[in-house]
């Protein structure tokens, strides 16, 4: 193993503990102690328990500590405000392990190894955090990176870090080691993939503690902005001094608006027999590696994922099953890549065997129907889209009325209750007015409102009653409509479709309901992060279309506005909030009216001739 990747590995086992003893110190398994040396404060660790019963066997005395002390050794839950629940939390001593005031009859010596068995025993050595660290070594051989260097740009605000390392997994499991381990200096670090997160501040208190934000590139993820969306995600972060980081593992490559204006840009190959030869010594110790190093040899290495390395290499296992697990893992992967090669490859001809020689295809004229040629004008084609699941409804006629029912068409000018809502559409439908003349441009119209309020207060009604008043088609959808697609990509083709729909409609109003579901996006290393937050983006993408496609006004509903990513409702997007209280006694007097209409007299007729009050 070269000086980088031990250095690295030492570092990287050396924060680990370090946490561990601080966690011990908030739980109380260890206490900390100073004194006063030269005019300096020093302190040290000793511990709050018996440290009789460890015997000097350095193996034997983890696992003791492991199986007594566990509940010492884990984070203490939190409760929703965040803070610690010390009364619930604090874990339970056994009867044997009676606290004492440390340091009595046992030299510094004892007491120095007593908390180095509790640092090694609460540590968990993850093989693919070992083995991400090891391939950013190598990326920093391989792109002439001096450790120094990277430090430096680390210090500075808004450094831009491009990283492109070949191996499967490695996009998710550089940012977890940048955020779930003190590795890196000068954090920790909390990485976000939108712009919202870019506020004033450089740090933001995240799961109890103050960390630094960065700004994360999606790079190989199902999702990728626009390059207007990036260059301003990237305008934003380095304005207010985040720093960016964009991880690649395919051969799309680091984004050309990061790539060009890097600080520091690592470049490496992959998992090779070098990198499993120093993750096993790692594990195992160099005398072992050594004594295997033929088998090792002759390990696929490139066939490899971070995935398979911790499937086949795992602490306690026998070298020589890991290195059998790593080879039969490697095999199994490049016979997978040649079967669905193969299936390409056939599909591809099975393609090219239905097209007729002239190129075009020997289909029906059915067939070509469905790909968008309609058979009335053989000529004119459009691009094949998929269904949204939404729902269009023309505005009822003005002087339709519901003849035999009582009930008036619903209007906006009728509604009752709705307050601040009832303003807003009064004064969109006079802009509406103005500019189908031509004399409001679209940009200077209020087309964009979030609803909320409690279930059953009318937002869906109001949506309609909107479409009756301004006398435009309303395109009804809903987030849990767009999540019935099987795959992310079916997912956000549903939400463009949707989008591309309401414009064919234009002028129309789009109706979100249930919006609180698109959900929040989270830190890339989260499970799920990149399904959410892909969905997210999209609908921040195409709201910002949608300020420059002009003729839909975009409803959002919720009954959760505080669920909703905070960019949705930004500026440009649903800045409009209005919030729809429950009905009062005049309110509900007036929905009434409505429904019961020409009723209400005889209905209150009946109620005064049985008795009631009139």
């Amino acid at each position: 193993m070269d000086r980088l990747s031990s250095f690295l590995l030492r570092r990287l086992h050396h924060v680990q503990r370090r946490d561990v003893r601080r966690l011990a110190v908030r739980n109380g398994l260890l206490m900390m102690k100073t004194a006063v040396i030269d005019g300096l404060v020093v302190g040290r660790y000793v511990p709050a328990f018996d440290p009789s019963h460890l015997t000097g066997e350095v193996e034997r005395d983890r696992q003791w500590v492991r199986d007594r002390l566990a509940a010492f050794l884990i984070d203490a839950p939190q409760d929703t405000s965040g803070r610690p629940d010390l009364l619930s939390a604090a874990p339970v001593w056994p009867a044997q392990l009676r606290r004492r005031l440390a340091g009595n009859g046992a030299d510094d010596a004892a007491l120095a190894y007593v908390v180095r068995v509790v640092a090694e025993a609460g540590e968990v050595i993850g093989i693919k955090t070992m083995a991400t660290v090891l391939l950013l070594a190598a990326a920093m051989e391989e792109s002439g990176v001096e450790l120094r260097d990277l430090v430096a740009f680390l210090r500075q605000p808004a450094g831009v870090f491009s990283v492109q390392v070949a191996v499967e997994g490695f996009e998710r499991a550089l940012p977890h080691l940048v955020e779930e381990t003190a590795f890196l200096p000068f954090g920790p670090y909390v990485g976000m993939a939108a712009d919202f997160t870019f506020g004033d501040e450089l740090w933001r208190f995240v799961e109890g503690q103050a960390k630094r934000v960065f700004l994360q590139i999606p790079v190989a993820q199902s999702y990728r902005p626009s390059r207007s969306s990036m260059r301003a995600q990237l305008l934003w972060a380095l304005a207010h001094g985040s720093p960016v980081l964009a991880v690649a593992e395919t051969h799309q490559g680091v984004p050309d608006q990061v790539d060009l204006t890097s600080d520091v840009r690592l470049t490496g190959g992959g998992i090779n027999v070098t990198l499993l030869a120093d993750l096993l010594e790692a594990i195992y110790g160099s005398d072992p590696v050594l004594r295997h190093d033929g088998l090792i040899a002759v390990v696929d290495a490139g066939a490899l994922t971070l995935d398979d390395l911790a499937i086949a290499i795992r602490p306690g296992r026998p070298i020589l099953s890991s290195i059998d697990a790593l080879a039969g893992l490697a095999v199994h992967n490049r016979e997978e890549r040649h079967s669905e090669k193969d299936k390409d490859n056939a599909s591809s001809s099975r393609r090219l065997i239905t097209e007729h020689p002239s190129g075009r295809s020997a289909s029906s004229s059915q067939d070509r129907n469905a790909e968008g040629e309609t058979s009335s004008s053989p000529g004119k084609r459009r691009s094949k889209a998929q269904p949204t699941g939404a729902e269009v409804i023309q505005p009822v006629p003005a002087d339709a009325g519901t003849p035999g029912e009582g009930s008036p068409p619903l209007l906006v000018e009728t509604l009752t209750g709705y307050g601040e809502a009832k303003e807003w559409a009064l004064g969109l439908k006079s802009d509406l007015t103005d500019y189908l003349n031509g004399d409001l441009a679209w940009s200077h119209m209020s087309t964009k409102l979030l609803l909320s309020g409690p279930p059953g207060t009318g937002k869906t009604t109001f949506a309609r009653a909107m479409c009756n008043s301004l006398r435009i088609p309303l395109v009804v959808t809903s987030v849990s409509t767009w999540l019935q697609g099987e795959y992310l990509n079916a997912v956000l083709d549903r939400i463009e479709n949707t989008f591309a729909e309401a414009r064919a409609q234009a002028p129309c109003i789009l109706f979100i309901d249930e919006i609180d579901g698109i959900g929040m996006r989270v830190s890339a290393s989260r499970q799920y992060a990149d399904y959410w937050n892909a969905c997210v983006n999209k609908l921040l993408e195409l709201l910002d279309g949608a300020v420059k496609s002009e003729g839909v006004i975009v409803v959002g509903a919720t009954n959760r506005p505080n669920e909703i990513d905070e960019a949705i409702r930004r500026s440009g997007r649903l800045e409009t909030h209005i919030d729809i209280p429950r009905p009062d006694i005049p309110a509900l007097a007036g929905i009434l009216a409505h429904h019961l209409g020409a009723d209400l007299d005889f209905v209150a007729k009946s109620d005064t001739q049985d008795g009631g009050q009139p």
